[in-house]
């Protein structure tokens, strides 16, 4: 009974994130040999949901306040899920279009606080324009192979408006993590990447080929945005917050000076 008494708030979440992980693993493999199945749908729509609220308890447990862009993209990314689990036609699937697109439109605003306190030198300013190129041809490849697909012209106007913000998206949090290379800006930039090609393989499922494979690893990536979103904004609003610079290495496995310090003969 102590053991229980012994795990850390944060453990308990990530035991619950496997939990949910491995839901909708079997989900997908499902709905992979019955395509389809009502069950097998309303699993992933109801973990994401799910795992909105649980993340948000999480925090307001540990911390007391959170800021105000930050409680209304949780509160958009929860209605666009919500109304996902709601079977309501077409006009379902465009709303929530709408609450992802208005939700990652905040994180670009709060991205672009940050990037315009900033300055490039000559090398990251080539580098930022060749990752800019590089999205912007991936994106149009990919409307050229979609665009026969859509049934009309607001989800054409949707698919554009949702791409330009990935973007920017990207670029944004890229360019923050160049100029800082901080644990926060790491942590942002994976979100980051992980929600803009979680919804990238969402569109080539829909709309080009489907594969439960695509499917699996598109809830992943979702469900794993949603936690470096949480990881985000409670460092962003934690007293240990950090600015010093760290590698990729370091913040996938942490260390110490006085692990450092330790010398090993081979």
């Amino acid at each position: 009974m102590r053991q229980w008494q012994d795990i850390k708030p944060n453990s308990i979440l990530v035991y619950i994130l496997l939990i949910i992980f491995a839901l909708n693993s079997v989900a997908a493999y499902d709905s992979g040999l019955y395509r389809f199945e009502d069950a097998d749908i309303m699993i992933p729509k109801l973990t994401q949901l799910i795992s909105i609220v649980l993340l948000l308890t999480f925090y307001f447990v540990q911390k007391s306040n959170m800021a105000t862009v930050f409680v209304t993209t949780f509160l958009l990314l929860f209605i666009g899920d919500a109304i996902s689990v709601f079977q309501m036609g077409e006009i379902s699937l465009k709303l929530t279009k709408v609450a992802y697109v208005c939700a990652y439109l905040l994180i670009v605003y709060v991205l672009y606080g940050q990037l315009k306190r900033l300055k490039f030198d000559g090398i990251i300013s080539v580098y930022l324009i060749l990752v800019l190129m590089l999205n912007t041809y991936f994106l149009y490849g990919l409307y050229t192979e979609v665009k026969e697909n859509f049934i009309d012209d607001f989800n054409v106007l949707i698919y554009i408006l949702h791409g330009v913000i990935l973007l920017l998206m990207c670029f944004f949090a890229f360019a923050v993590y160049l100029n800082k290379e901080t644990s926060q800006s790491i942590t942002c930039l994976l979100m980051v990447f992980a929600f803009a090609f979680s919804d990238i393989l969402g569109y080539i499922c829909d709309l080009y080929v489907y594969y439960w494979m695509f499917e699996l690893l598109e809830r992943m990536l979702h469900l794993a945005a949603l936690y470096l979103l949480f990881k985000y904004v409670y460092e962003h609003h934690t007293a240990s917050h950090k600015e010093e610079k760290i590698t990729l290495k370091e913040y996938f496995i942490p260390t110490t000076a006085a692990l450092k310090e330790i010398k090993v003969y081979l």
